[in-house]
């Protein structure tokens, strides 16, 4: 092959092999675009996950810490339920009969509600008032759909704590005092 013809399949060839180097050089940098954009997005998206992960840990112990306020007073109202058939009222609590007089002055108490959403209630034969200042209070039963006992029990544990059915605590002080019913 003459010279003249070597040199130019030669230099077509080094063309050739540029075009070729300049090509992949530019797939390159696009890969290297897509990739820096990937990295982008999963930064952003673990950034976003660590951010709900950091909400729904809060959300969750707010619950628990709930959950566990909710517990010690249903346990305290065990232990007063208990006290309380053994021996009465607690001590700086009014006599049943008292207390009952005193959920008849609050238009919270609906007896008739009451009966309906505790149908054991009318089979153990007991009223409706006097269930609840007995036992229904530290059931956490509510004495009507306005007032919910567990969540005053919860919102006050100091009347849970002095065995004070609920209904009856706010219906003689809790009212006066500005306590929230539920």
């Amino acid at each position: 092959m003459p010279e003249a013809q070597e040199a130019s399949v030669l230099k077509t060839a080094a063309e050739s092999h540029a075009e070729i180097q300049k090509l992949l050089r530019n797939e390159i940098n696009s890969l290297k675009s897509h990739l820096d954009a990937r990295l982008k997005e999963i930064s952003a998206l673990t950034e976003q996950m660590e951010t709900v992960e950091t909400q729904t840990e809060a959300v969750l112990v707010d619950r628990i810490d709930a959950l566990k306020k909710r517990h010690a007073v249903e346990l305290r109202l065990v232990h007063v339920l208990y006290a309380s058939w053994r021996d009465g009222p607690a001590h700086g609590v009014p006599p049943f009969e008292q207390q009952i007089d005193a959920l008849s002055a609050t238009d919270l108490f609906d007896s008739a509600w009451y009966l309906e959403t505790y149908p054991d209630v009318v089979e153990g034969g007991k009223r409706p008032k006097e269930h609840y200042v007995r036992s229904g209070a530290f059931e956490g039963r509510n004495p009507g759909p306005d007032f919910d006992t567990i969540s005053y029990y919860i919102a006050n544990p100091d009347v849970a704590d002095t065995g004070w059915p609920a209904l009856v605590h706010y219906a003689l002080f809790g009212k006066n005092e500005g306590r929230a019913i539920a």
